[in-house]
């Protein structure tokens, strides 16, 4: 059971570490780096986000992810894809929940199914894990916070746009796009890496879009994220008694 549950989430994805920037903060007719700071320090926000890496003449792997954060928790929900050549349809892969709340740390069981029983969860203790370990760096390296750095580290980030609408380029050997992006795409280097931003008037990033190939330009990189709810209550739904069992519990049991 222990193996069935674990498969997955932290196994799938690369990890890397993230830290958020902090720049000035305004509203109406903001700079790129105040939206940034002030979507970054939102009360809370809701997500998606579609990662996908194309491989000459192969089909394109692709994360589509649904996520929403708060002060207290993080929640997010990705789902595999592998995009077909000619029709561009997605033919699905696997898909998982993990959530954030507090001091415990939920992983859910690979396509949501139910094992011995009713079990969907497994959590895990924060403290035991550290803030630093691989489930919750990784759940970070799959919100916004990654391409909100990267953003952050354009040269001309003072600047302001007439409609909102940013468009620059930062240089694919800055440390921080190397740590913001290998987080994303298992550790592979992208060059060309370019942006488009939207601000809305009341000051918070809404969409950005990144794009990026690799030196022999056998792969691309395409980052889509759309953010909303700015300020607005996140409600969770916490695993019930009976649906989640505990780490400590389950390797004793073992």
């Amino acid at each position: 059971m222990r193996r069935s549950l674990l498969l997955g989430f932290v196994a799938i994805f690369a990890v890397a570490s993230v830290a958020l920037a902090a720049t000035g903060a305004k509203a109406p007719h903001a700079t790129l780096g105040q939206a940034v700071y002030r979507t970054s320090h939102a009360s809370s926000l809701r997500y998606s986000m579609t990662i996908s890496v194309a491989r000459r003449n192969h089909p394109a792997v692709q994360l589509r992810i649904h996520g929403a954060r708060s002060a207290e928790s993080l929640f997010i929900h990705v789902k595999a894809f592998s995009v077909g050549l000619a029709s561009g349809a997605g033919l699905p892969g696997p898909q998982q929940s993990v959530l954030l709340d507090g001091p415990f740390l939920y992983e859910g069981s690979p396509n949501g199914v139910a094992v011995a029983g009713k079990i969907r969860w497994l959590r895990f203790p924060v403290a035991r894990l550290g803030q630093t370990s691989k489930a919750i760096t990784t759940m970070h390296n799959l919100s916004p916070a990654p391409v909100l750095r990267l953003l952050d580290e354009w040269s001309k980030v003072g600047t302001r746009a007439p409609h909102g609408v940013f468009h620059g380029k930062v240089v694919y050997d800055d440390p921080i796009v190397l740590t913001a992006l290998s987080g994303m795409t298992g550790g592979i280097e992208f060059r060309d890496v370019a942006f488009t931003a939207r601000v809305g008037d009341d000051g918070y990033v809404h969409r950005i879009t990144v794009t990026g190939k690799t030196a022999d330009g056998s792969r691309t990189l395409a980052v889509k994220v759309s953010m909303f709810g700015f300020g607005r209550r996140v409600r969770v739904a916490i695993p019930g008694e009976g649906t989640f069992v505990d780490q400590k519990s389950l390797a004793l049991a073992e």
